[in-house]
């Protein structure tokens, strides 16, 4: 039963991957990719990695398919460019032939699937999971990984949210200039955007004024239990985020702006870079290594070096979840708008 269902799902991965190619409309390819995507999750679900699962539908079926609609209102719907389409078809196919020549090789040197003898199984996942529970008091294994055992890949992982951001915001940004003969901004600079028609549906804004809250209750739910059951600080905050775009969406930007101004943006984009890496800093200045959570117990009250690094992975989650809520949401509206903040989708 299980073998079939693999099946079934392979197929139907395989199928969406094949028809996003060869549709000609942007937008069938962005619904084709969330269905992808959403079909993923159902994969890493069934394989137990609901922690992968929730992500995959939180960025890729979730925000991900709304950045790809709102890149493409700020371009064109439909794939135009025709000269020379063939040659450079061929071209991305023989490097994609050759990238994957590449990556069947290098299979070759990694251990046999279910392996009970590869390293990984008889080094660090014995260890994490038989001295988890002992060492930070968080039963979910996932989350004691990723923000203590590993917390220098999840910082860095951060960074890159963050960075991306900041290299999307740079590059898309339009400001109008402030002289009164020049109050547009030149047109090789900027795309024209499409006729844009306000729409004013009292049930779209009732509707979303009543979920957005639940939305953000979910979230903080995530990031403050992901101690205990899947999720944490990056699928809380992408849920978070989402919210705040729901209400860019069914009111303006006028609307949006007035929640979390482009000021403040940039200011809680690094803020939550910062309150992750002050942590690993205070570390350091009590005299543990960086991000060495159990001497924090020096400043916190009533807490032991096991419950300091208890408290201190919600204190990074916290960070990690506003870099990410704040990213998606200015991603967001760089992409709709083209930079310019004004009014997009």
């Amino acid at each position: 039963m299980i073998l079939g269902f693999d099946i079934i799902s392979l197929s139907l991965i395989l199928l969406c991957a094949v028809l996003a190619l060869f549709i000609r409309d942007l937008m069938g390819s962005v619904i084709v990719f969330g269905a992808y995507s959403f079909l993923m999750c159902v994969v890493w679900a069934c394989n137990g990695a609901i922690d992968v699962a929730f992500t995959e539908a939180t960025v890729g079926a979730g925000v991900g398919t709304v950045f790809l609609v709102s890149t493409i209102y700020s371009t064109t719907r439909i794939d135009t460019f025709k000269k020379n389409r063939l040659l450079k078809q061929l071209f991305m196919f023989a490097v994609v032939c050759v990238v994957g020549v590449l990556l069947l090789k290098t299979v070759t040197d990694l251990p046999q699937w279910g392996d009970a003898g590869s390293p990984a199984n008889t080094h660090l996942s014995a260890y994490y999971i038989e001295n988890s529970i002992d060492q930070t008091h968080v039963p979910n294994v996932v989350t004691s990984v990723l923000a203590d055992y590993r917390g220098f890949d999840t910082m860095f992982e951060t960074c890159v949210v963050f960075v991306a951001f900041i290299g999307i915001f740079s590059l898309l940004r339009i400001r109008k200039s402030k002289t009164k003969n020049a109050a547009t901004t030149s047109p090789t600079t900027e795309l024209t955007l499409p006729p844009h028609q306000e729409v004013d549906s009292l049930i779209i804004k009732t509707a979303s004024h009543l979920m957005v809250p639940f939305m953000q209750l979910f979230a903080l739910y995530v990031v403050a239990h992901g101690h205990y059951s899947p999720g944490g600080g990056f699928q809380g905050g992408v849920i978070l985020g989402a919210s705040l775009i729901l209400l860019a969406v069914s009111y303006n930007f006028k609307k949006a702006l007035s929640i979390l101004s482009e000021k403040k943006i940039i200011l809680l984009v690094s803020l939550g870079v910062l309150i992750y890496a002050g942590i690993g800093v205070i570390c350091f200045f009590l005299g543990g290594n960086f991000l060495d959570y159990s001497v924090l117990h020096k400043i916190l009250p009533a807490t032991d070096t096991i419950m300091a690094r208890s408290h201190a992975m919600l204190g990074v989650e916290i960070g990690v979840a506003l870099t990410v809520m704040v990213s998606m949401y200015g991603i967001y509206l760089s992409l709709s708008s083209n930079g310019r903040f004004d009014k997009g989708l």
